[in-house]
């Protein structure tokens, strides 16, 4: 019950703000939900998954143009793990750590030719 009231709660929050998406599934019916947001143009822009309303596990949001800007971890809600930062040519520009929502690290990342 829990899962279909969210589900319309999306849903409702999509219409009424923009002509984005959001499909809500729970494909195992394991209580794990897979969240993916588009564009008004049909552009995946971030897909995730949420365990008990909240973020959780390997969470990758996209430029309008589709590619990758971050990929995140999250742990039942909280930032936790390696999350890494894309420039437009799909190299990892940063990454930054963390641990139970804290910043552990973070680390700068230069190309040279």
């Amino acid at each position: 019950m829990k899962n279909l009231l969210l589900t319309v709660v999306c849903v409702f929050f999509t219409y009424t703000m923009s002509a984005q998406s959001i499909s809500v599934n729970d494909w195992d019916n394991n209580g794990i939900l897979e969240y993916v947001k588009y564009s008004d143009k049909g552009v995946k822009l971030e897909e995730g998954f949420l365990l008990d309303g909240k973020y959780h596990g390997r969470w990758t949001s996209y430029e309008e143009n589709g590619k990758i800007r971050v990929v995140a971890q999250f742990k039942y809600g909280k930032k936790d793990g390696v999350w890494e930062f894309y420039n437009d040519n799909g190299e990892v520009t940063h990454q930054v750590v963390y641990a139970d929502n804290k910043r552990v690290s973070a680390s700068l990342i230069r190309y040279f030719e």
